[in-house]
């Protein structure tokens, strides 16, 4: 019984890093806009969040 638990656990990994890496190798759409300025949510998980991009700094030349 133990195998077939080892069995499922090493068939739903493959599946979810397969997923991932097709996911990661999907181009973006076309007119995909600056999600950097999102403001949508309060998700502060989420990786457009506005707090996980620092702020640039702008030379007085």
């Amino acid at each position: 019984m133990t195998i077939w638990a080892i069995i499922w656990l090493v068939i739903l990994i493959a599946i979810f890093i397969g997923t991932y890496l097709l996911n990661k190798h999907t181009p973006k759409p076309e007119g995909c806009e600056d999600m950097s300025e999102c403001v949508g949510c309060n998700n502060i998980a989420c990786s457009h969040h506005s707090a996980h991009h620092k702020e640039e700094v702008k030379d007085a030349d």
